[in-house]
């Protein structure tokens, strides 16, 4: 099996963490991996993998994850850096509580970590992380890239969502494109925002559903003129197979409705042909234990 990319492996580590799967954690240190302020209030630099999945066995079973579905990290940003070449940066928050105690507060923490890849393993991994703010949460502005007339082409992300019924999640578009019409949800990459984060945000914040984001179902692109033939919206589209893990159903503030839909209903839906392929070809890999 060929070595994962540098980018790719960092994302497997944290999905190996949010399952709690710990073969899979260690699996991807190097045998002389060395690790820097990795775990819990321990500030501690350790060398070799035996012991380092030794400590990462005690930390799943001293804590659990504290976010939507049972999640320890959410991680928002996974960058290469340019002028070190080989090291990777991902930038999370995360949340976890007491797993012996049955109720409290959980710890939340922002932060972000340094891997160095070397062989296709992480040889090192150092974090830096504080404290969240105790006050209310504060939703992070975010600037939107321009979507009608843009100078150039946005990247956006959509998500083929199914439930244990074999259902797709549809969104009823309150803006243009598609306004008032049901589509799959998704929307624009944000600067610094890898594209699986932006289809867990975008879900979040049209659903109120929590997903784990899957493999890419397609790419392809979308290009709408005006009457004077001028390019109103041009959109390259990167859609993921998606499952449910948290949250609770409810339109969100730019949408009208959310609901399951049963796929064979997707053309009374009115729902855009090239969706109903993507949600053909998602269905196809599902059977097919993609």
């Amino acid at each position: 099996m060929p070595a994962l990319d540098p980018l790719d492996l960092v994302r497997a580590f944290y999905q190996a963490l949010n399952r709690g799967d710990l073969d899979a954690v260690v699996a991807l240190y190097h045998p002389d991996c060395i690790v820097e302020h990795v775990f819990t209030d321990d500030g501690a630099v350790y060398e070799g993998r035996e012991i380092v999945a030794g400590l990462w066995a005690a930390e799943l079973a001293r804590f659990r994850g504290a976010l939507a579905g049972g999640r320890r990290f959410d991680v928002t940003r996974v960058a290469g850096m340019e002028t070190a070449w080989g090291w990777v940066r991902a930038d999370w928050s995360a949340a976890t509580s007491d797993a012996s105690a049955a109720a409290g507060e959980p710890v939340e923490t922002i932060g972000y970590s340094y891997f160095w890849i070397e062989d296709g393993l992480i040889r090192r991994h150092r974090s830096v992380a504080r404290r969240a703010p105790t006050t209310p949460a504060q939703a992070r502005t975010r600037p939107h890239a321009t979507k009608q007339y843009p100078l150039q082409p946005v990247v956006g992300v959509g998500a083929v969502v199914m439930n244990d019924h074999r259902q797709v999640l549809l969104v009823k578009r309150r803006h243009e494109p598609l306004a008032g019409q049901w589509s799959l949800p998704g929307g624009a990459l944000e600067l610094g925002e890898t594209l699986e984060a932006a289809a867990a945000r975008e879900i979040l914040e049209e659903t109120g559903l929590v997903v784990d984001v899957g493999p890419v179902v397609e790419v392809f692109d979308r290009i709408l003129v005006d009457e004077a033939g001028q390019v109103q919206f041009h959109f390259v589209l990167v859609d993921y197979l998606c499952t449910v893990a948290g949250g609770a159903l409810q339109a969100g503030s730019d949408v009208d409705d959310a609901q399951f839909a049963d796929p064979n209903d997707l053309g009374a839906l009115h729902v855009a042909a090239k969706a109903r392929d993507v949600v053909a070809r998602a269905l196809r890999m599902k059977d097919e234990g993609c």
